[in-house]
């Protein structure tokens, strides 16, 4: 929480005390304490701005105010002299109790403020955003004929420090992410409205590190429904140690919806029903996704020539690409791997293997990371309370559906690992433990910073030997 915040609820919880005890029931104490909460409740929304998760506390600083208005307007006066009855104190402390305990839950446990680890590396990091449209292909999620298919790409990259520096926005600035929560629902809104405060540790359009001529390439590809700033954490570490991590955002399979640059909000959104939730169905949803990659991989080429942020030109190693993903963008870097040999080394980061099935493996290093929930629904290790009753497995039935679900599983993994790739499982891990989602509330995950720095540690030791050690094109 916030300072004005907390003052605020200071203020409540010290009318409430003080009605129950009888101390601010004399003379003009109430109207003092409550004139001080209307200050700070001005000013915390002139300073510090209107928060979805202070809710509770607005609604029962307004209904104490009401109160206290009616009560002042019955007696005629703002003074009270009055002891209120037994009653009255104990509906006051037992409702006022509840209600603060919940106020305080939702902004210190379900929606706290998201706070980024560091990056551990010795680069400062910069940060510039592309918008692209493939000419080459149709929009096939939105009713216009003439669209053609357009992607957000965000970079991350090693950077040199200047005067005037701009700190980059988590994912945009404060009044553009208003226009993306029209129409969405609370707790989408309640999301976005986190995102505001989060302070990142990358910087707007500074011109790349000098250490080198030239940065190693990563291709990142989020999970189905999450946006490409949702991993800034994982993103930002691997640029401070060296890379130009470019991260793709596939519009209309975000759960956030995507901002185009012309101030334009994709309405559109792909939705799975559960019962298509199978091999086949998934593969025209990843082919999409594969040639999203390999067009900004096209444009990335161009990028390299000529840049018209002047950013990034000639500083692209093209020569050292890898790849990675969380969930179907993880399942989306082995299929990119197996289309495209420029792409030396990928990895998947808890991504079921949708798409075309791999059976002879991959030509370049691949690594494989699970936690120990999606290990163990491979090996039929989950109880049927597990399997049948997990979003993450929904529309499985019967135990013959688990098995050959899981059975499929075993095999699409062993194709794409064939060719000496490798696996990790990691033991406390949840689904969203790859992604700074754990950091938005403890109900999305397990919320263990430790996880996250295993991950980050373990990436860029991966890429380290399979993508950068390929070459090293120091600055002359």
């Amino acid at each position: 929480m916030k300072w004005l915040e907390m003052g605020m609820a200071l203020v409540i919880m010290l009318i409430i005390l003080g009605y129950v005890s009888g101390v601010l029931v004399k003379g003009k104490r109430m109207f003092a304490v409550a004139g001080t909460g209307i200050l700070i409740f001005g000013g915390h929304m002139l300073l510090e701005g209107y928060r979805v998760q202070m809710i509770l506390f607005y609604a029962l600083f307004a209904v104490i105010l009401l109160c206290f208005i009616f009560g002042a307007l019955f007696r005629k006066t703002i003074e009270m002299n009055e002891r209120p009855k037994l009653w009255k104190r104990i509906t006051a402390l037992s409702v006022g109790t509840v209600t603060v305990a919940a106020a305080f839950a939702v902004p210190l446990y379900a929606l706290p403020l998201i706070v980024l680890p560091s990056p551990t590396g010795p680069h400062h990091v910069g940060t510039v955003s592309y918008h692209w449209i493939d000419d080459s292909r149709a929009e096939v999620w939105t009713a216009a004929e003439d669209d053609n298919r357009e992607v957000m790409v965000r970079v991350w990259y090693p950077a040199k420090l200047v005067d005037n520096m701009r700190p980059a926005p988590y994912a945009h600035p404060a009044r553009q992410l208003k226009l993306l929560g029209k129409g969405q629902p609370l707790y989408v809104n309640a999301i976005i409205d986190s995102l505001t405060n989060v302070k990142t540790h990358s910087y707007l359009h500074l011109p790349v590190s000098s250490a080198l001529s030239g940065y190693p390439v990563l291709l990142f590809s989020p999970g189905f429904g999450a946006s490409n700033f949702m991993y800034t954490s994982m993103t930002e570490n691997l640029a401070s140690h060296g890379y130009i991590v470019v991260a793709v955002e596939h519009p209309y399979y975000t759960e956030i919806p995507t901002l185009f640059p012309d101030g334009r909000v994709t309405k559109e959104k792909v939705v799975i029903a559960e019962d298509s939730l199978v091999w086949d169905n998934m593969d025209e949803h990843m082919q999409l996704w594969v040639d999203d990659i390999k067009f900004v991989l096209h444009r990335l080429h161009e990028l390299d020539k000529k840049d018209p942020q002047n950013i990034l030109a000639g500083r692209l190693d093209l020569h050292r690409i890898g790849m990675l993903g969380h969930s179907f963008g993880g399942a989306a870097a082995a299929q990119v791997m197996h289309q495209d040999s420029r792409v030396l080394s990928g990895v998947n980061m808890d991504g079921f293997p949708f798409g075309a099935k791999i059976e002879d493996g991959l030509p370049h290093p691949f690594l494989y990371i699970q936690t120990s929930y999606s290990d163990d629904f491979a090996n039929l290790e989950l109880s049927e309370e597990e399997w049948s009753g997990s979003n993450e497995y929904s529309g499985l039935d019967l135990n013959n559906e688990y098995a050959r679900e899981a059975a499929e599983l075993v095999q699409r993994k062993e194709g794409i690992l064939k060719n000496g790739g490798m696996e990790w499982v990691v033991p406390g891990a949840d689904h969203m433990s790859f992604s700074d989602i754990v950091l938005y509330s403890p109900l999305f995950g397990n919320r263990d910073l430790s996880l996250l720095e295993e991950v980050n540690e373990k990436l860029v030791r991966f890429f380290d030997d399979h993508v950068k050690a390929e070459h090293v094109h120091s600055a002359e």
